[in-house]
């Protein structure tokens, strides 16, 4: 069975309109061998500081968070943790399903970094193992979703795409998270009781 992995339900239908529709399940679209499921846009996220920082570090006892501290900066994780979102959780445990009973998987995310981040990011949360083709296209009409079904190569020659998204991913995490928690502090001891945020908007 092919598995065909989109980036949002739209462009799952799209593809399984074109390829034939044969059946319906508990989140995805059966076309005859091949199976169709969906993402909801970015289904994984880096986990908060509170992931990285010292067990010693004081609790809030209002949020249950830890409290932040001037000693536990700058934050640079080691090794990255990714959460699955709230309510990302059900379709993820469709994917993960699907997943088990696929022969091949083909990354269907849009045509971008993004998009090549966003599902590369799934299968590596499931530790896959099977071969990942790649469709790519960037319009959703007949003649290019059969040129895109045509002309599908290996995953592993996108991977740049992901990796670059992920850098940029991860870049702004160091900066936000540490620089707004550097500029809160510092405010603080001026008397300051305002969360200053920095990073990309």
């Amino acid at each position: 069975m092919r598995l065909f992995i989109a980036e949002k339900p739209s462009v799952a239908k799209a593809i399984a309109e074109e390829l034939g529709v044969t059946g319906k399940g508990d989140g995805f679209i059966e076309c005859g061998a091949d199976r169709i499921t969906w993402c909801f846009g970015h289904m994984l996220e880096l986990a908060e500081p509170d992931e990285y920082t010292g067990a010693d570090a004081p609790v809030n006892p209002a949020t249950g968070k830890k409290l932040w501290r001037v000693e536990d900066l700058p934050i640079i994780p080691t090794t990255w943790v990714i959460r699955p979102k709230p309510d990302a959780e059900k379709q993820l445990k469709a994917i993960g399903r699907l997943l088990k009973e696929a022969r091949v998987v083909v990354n269907a995310g849009d045509s971008d970094r993004e998009g090549q981040l966003l599902i590369d990011e799934v299968l590596d949360y499931f530790d896959n193992s099977k071969p990942v083709l790649r469709f790519w296209v960037s319009a959703h009409d007949a003649v290019s979703l059969q040129r895109g079904l045509a002309a599908m190569k290996d995953n592993a020659d996108y991977l740049g795409f992901g990796a670059a998204a992920m850098a940029r991913s991860r870049a702004d995490w160091l900066i936000g998270m540490n620089l707004s928690r550097a500029y809160t502090l510092r405010a603080q001891r001026g008397g300051s009781r305002a969360l200053l945020t920095v990073g990309r908007v």
